[in-house]
């Protein structure tokens, strides 16, 4: 398995990756303040001696996740895109001027989301997976960042598609294409959503029908990005792939089988009824599922296989983003009802997916000839994000056994025996831990990406050809 040296990373398409990985771990300084609040907002005690109104806590919580679940994920995944497209093919970006376009127009995006959010410039409306914040500042915010996300894949796909490459197409670029196709069809699901809402003569958007469907969508894109940095991961430290490259291809393509048709739900069920929002959650639990579950077990036996070395985030990210993505599989088996069980789901996979993010972080530093500022940290951090990530999980899913409603705070929450109590002290230390853990990789990251540059070494592999 040949692999691509770093000197084949042309200068600007290096530095318009440099841009979207900057703008991803600045989204989760952010997105790390407002969780502290979100937290400490649900946990006993603490609760009592905050100074903040219960309304602002509700605006941390829009802040935190749309800055922790889109915009991480999306700007990371711009980073991957035009590194899957440029490094990985041995080519140059097809539009420097459109890649910083996007650049920009996404960073402008993400600073007037943050600037709505630590201003409580709106009330906020808890729409799922995407929510808002009732201002235009905060709309336009959104309006931007996705803007630039369009013109990163527009440049990403002319880049695949333009010129001539040099053998196969890489796993990683094509498992990136395909969470890219994700991305477009989430945006065209919500653009679907607000015409058919606006046609019907609606004054006011539902936000939770206008996110519900591409929301969903959005969670194959990141998972499909996602196992494209397992495999990524796995080829760092084992050198070798979980999967022949034709299976991947196989299972990406298994991916789309489900995406690729979802618009058509709009012109069969109106945003309004039970049938829309069923309809998207077959798809995704019938979607993901299967494929993943292959490239987990495939990555599982090759970490089984192979050595093992605990102390590299490479390989501790990989083990610990493939296990709390499971945990958080069993624990979406046991829902029932509105509880806190559905958080303790979703936030194990977001959690997986975050896990995988920063441990390939710690890897594509010296593309652009940077160092890990602190390698003991980095050996850490994954451990304490992930060890937070479990008690946050485990306390919210006792919680939800026992009657705690999701999306209360404070004395809503009705902790009115010792186990409710327990239980969302567990997750409230497991929230503080999970903080700090993102804090140690914030830190380790902007003391990296900002710390002195070295010569690229030319004997670092940056991906496999097939």
């Amino acid at each position: 398995m040949n692999g691509l040296t770093l000197g084949s990373f042309e200068r600007t398409s290096m530095k318009i990756a440099y841009g979207w990985l900057v703008l991803a771990v600045f989204s989760l300084v952010f997105a790390g303040i407002f969780a502290l609040l979100v937290a400490l907002a649900r946990t006993p005690v603490i609760e009592e001696m905050l100074p903040l109104g219960r309304d602002y806590i509700y605006v941390a919580l829009v802040g935190h996740v749309v800055l922790a679940v889109v915009i991480w994920f999306l700007a990371f995944e711009g980073f991957l895109w035009v590194f899957s497209t440029t490094a990985l093919m041995k080519k140059k970006v097809f539009s420097p001027a459109l890649g910083w376009v996007s650049v920009l127009l996404s960073g402008c995006g993400m600073a007037l989301v943050v600037i709505s959010a630590v201003f409580g410039l709106g009330n906020a409306e808890l729409a799922n997976y995407v929510p808002v914040l009732l201002t235009p500042v905060f709309y336009v915010g959104l309006v931007l960042f996705a803007s630039g996300i369009i013109f990163n894949l527009v440049n990403s796909f002319a880049t695949l598609f333009s010129g001539t490459r040099e053998g196969r197409l890489p796993v990683i670029t094509f498992g990136m294409a395909a969470s890219g196709i994700g991305v477009g069809v989430a945006l065209a699901c919500f653009a679907l959503s607000g015409w058919f809402q606006y046609s019907t003569g609606k004054m006011f958007l539902d936000f939770e029908r206008l996110f519900w469907g591409g929301g969903h969508i959005l969670q194959f894109a990141n998972t499909m990005a996602m196992i494209a940095v397992w495999l990524y991961l796995s080829f760092l430290v084992f050198k070798k792939e979980p999967l022949p490259p034709v299976v991947s291809k196989a299972l990406y393509a298994l991916f789309l089988v489900f995406i690729i048709p979802s618009p058509v739900i709009y012109f069969l069920h109106d945003t309004s009824t039970q049938a829309y929002k069923e309809s998207f959650t077959w798809l995704m639990q019938w979607g993901i599922g299967p494929s993943t579950t292959i490239f987990m077990l495939a990555a599982a036996l090759t970490i089984v296989a192979g050595r093992r070395p605990w102390a590299d985030p490479a390989f501790s990210s990989l083990v610990l983003s493939i296990s709390i993505f499971l945990m958080g599989g069993l624990i979406g088996v046991g829902i029932g009802g509105v509880n806190t069980i559905i958080p303790a789901h979703y936030h194990c996979v977001i959690g997986a997916v975050t896990i995988a993010f920063m441990g390939l972080f710690y890897e594509i530093l010296p593309v652009f000839g940077k160092t890990v500022w602190s390698k003991r940290l980095a050996a850490i951090q994954p451990y304490l994000y992930s060890l937070g990530i479990v008690l946050f999980a485990v306390g919210l899913f006792i919680a939800g056994g026992h009657g705690v409603a999701r999306k209360t705070y404070g004395g809503e929450q009705n902790l009115d025996t010792t186990a409710k109590f327990i239980a969302m002290s567990i997750m409230g230390i497991g929230g503080l831990v999970a903080i700090s853990g993102g804090i140690a990789f914030v830190l380790n990251a902007m003391l990296s990406l900002f710390g002195r540059t070295e010569p690229a070494s030319a004997d670092a592999a940056v991906a496999s050809e097939n």
